[in-house]
């Protein structure tokens, strides 16, 4: 399971454990947003544009478990905590027509990397990192559905990979996120569904294989004080397009399947305003829904678990300046 060979941070071509992968699945809204993981189906009006910053504090992302004298292996902190900061732009192009850009820096980064699987006197991670800006166009349907209460928005994002490579910051390739965002408005009562697929260039890393994804969020939020708080709820998923046994797998593992599943809980207030600013505040944490499935002396046997790319804890920090809507009488 085990290599010999250093893993540098500019090397995508190791072939077990290849750090080019970003640690933090969690893709922010640029644009008008009631949750983290989802855009509201509603875009910026022609002419306007949105802005806003976040932090995130992700803890323990990446966890490996190498083999060891101790019968239940030696567990590997690849990636112990990550402290990202990000800002975001939306602009409405056309009626409708909303781009985007997001860019991002992880201010502050500690753990093993991925030297450690091979030597436990390898280089630590360098503190900081810059992640893989993103762009992104969106078209709303809610007016050509005209149907009140309910929303659509058809979306492309994608990120860039940058020339330098950081470790579990930067892609190995672009990724590209098709997605539908669903909507409905009824009083207080807010509820949003997100779907989509991250296509991406294959990467290898301790045995799994990161690779094409789809993409599911569900989310409901309710104003218990108007323009002084609201409360959410929601929870996202990345589920596997195919099999994500690598080829440093055991041969004892018969199937493995990579799942990144967190739930968030947050709250939000425009300053009793009713203004343009949002501060939002969210914490959650990691749902175990990856498995491997391995042969044992006594069949085969199945353990679900936290995947990579899923911190056991996350944090997170959001200001966001949202234009007034124009007023519509599908609401």
């Amino acid at each position: 399971m085990l290599s010999t060979r250093r893993v540098e941070a500019s090397d995508c071509g190791s072939p077990h454990f290849s750090p080019c992968f970003d640690a933090n699945a969690l893709w922010l809204p640029a644009g008008r947003a009631s949750f983290f993981s989802m855009p509201d189906t509603r875009v910026i009006a022609r002419g306007q544009f949105g802005f806003g910053a976040a932090a995130e504090l992700l803890h323990q992302p990446v966890v490996l478990r190498a083999a060891s004298p101790d019968a239940d292996g030696r567990e590997i902190q690849v990636l112990e905590s990550a402290l990202d900061f990000s800002y975001f732009l939306a602009v409405g192009l056309a009626r409708n027509f909303e781009a985007s850009v997001l860019a991002s820096t992880r201010v502050h980064q500690s753990g093993a990397g991925a030297g450690s699987v091979a030597s436990q006197s390898a280089a630590a991670l360098p503190h900081n990192a810059v992640r893989d800006p993103r762009l992104g166009i969106a078209y709303s349907l809610d007016e050509t559905l005209a149907v009140p209460g309910f929303g659509l928005r058809l979306a492309v994002d994608a990120t860039l990979p940058l020339g330098v490579r950081d470790p579990f910051a930067n892609e190995r390739s672009f990724v590209v996120m098709p997605n539908a965002t669903l909507g409905y408005h009824h009083g207080a009562l807010q509820l949003s569904a997100e779907f989509g697929a991250r296509l991406r260039q294959a990467v290898d890393f301790g045995g799994v294989t990161l690779g094409n994804q789809g993409f599911v969020a569900l989310g409901v939020a309710a104003t218990v004080l108007p323009r002084w708080l609201t409360l959410s709820a929601e929870i996202f998923g990345l589920p596997s397009l195919s099999d994500n046994r690598g080829s440093a797998a055991s041969p004892r593992v018969s199937s493995a399947r990579l799942l990144p599943a967190e739930w968030l809980a947050g709250m939000h207030s425009a300053f009793g305003q009713g203004g343009p600013w949002t501060l939002s505040i969210a914490g959650g944490s990691g749902i175990p829904l990856s498995n491997e499935t391995r042969e044992s002396s006594s069949g085969p046997e199945t353990s679900y678990f936290l995947g990579m790319t899923t911190p056991d804890f996350r944090a997170l920090l959001s200001v966001r300046f949202t234009p007034a809507e124009a007023p519509s009488s599908l609401r």
